[in-house]
């Protein structure tokens, strides 16, 4: 899983200099924030009845490699925030339940220039997540780790205000198991 996340990283660390030596603005580095939801499935095995709310804040920091006008590949960091839930498992009661959700996202991105300022573009990629639980239960601390490799895709834009500042608006669906999660976000995007 990491091993994904570590080849895009290392392929993108060699375009970009490319990039830069052609002058070419085809290696992109940005920063969104906004809106995740975590799907209650997450609590799966955490409790058996009881309160859910998958509704946080996220973030992602990533960068992009844009091979053609039509075609780039791109690596991100996405944090989706935290799930919370309390109930009972098994008889015995839940407090304080949260399920922190990360992981390394590679993408393939398939871009539709509208005009010079304006691109649309639809992604799928697979993402490498970690999950971490934590709660009480039944008086006694308990923790759990989770990791896999899942799919992902998304939609969004990019309008650039100069030729190489812009803004980006995008939403993504990581199909993480037990519990999918979405981020809605909005930021800026530079083009080096």
């Amino acid at each position: 899983m990491k091993a994904i996340a570590w080849l895009t990283g290392a392929a993108l660390l060699l375009a970009g200099p490319l990039a830069l030596a052609q002058g070419s603005e085809r290696f992109y580095v940005g920063a969104g924030a906004g809106a995740s939801d975590i799907d209650r499935d997450a609590t799966e095995g955490l409790i058996t009845s009881g309160a859910v709310d998958g509704s946080d804040s996220g973030i992602k920091i990533y960068g992009g490699y844009r091979f053609r006008p039509n075609l780039a590949l791109e690596l991100a960091y996405v944090d989706l925030g935290t799930l919370t839930y309390s109930g009972d498992f098994a008889g015995m009661p839940v407090t304080g339940g949260k399920v922190k959700a990360s992981g390394f996202n590679t993408s393939l991105v398939g871009i539709h220039p509208l005009n010079p300022r304006l691109d649309l573009f639809a992604k799928v990629g697979l993402v490498a997540w970690n999950a971490k639980a934590s709660d009480v239960t039944g008086g006694v601390p308990f923790a759990a780790k989770d990791d896999g490799v899942d799919l992902s895709f998304g939609v969004g834009a990019d309008y650039y205000f100069t030729k190489k500042v812009g803004a980006r608006l995008e939403w993504e669906h990581f199909a993480t198991e037990p519990g999918a999660a979405s981020l809605v976000s909005a930021g800026i995007v530079v083009r080096f």
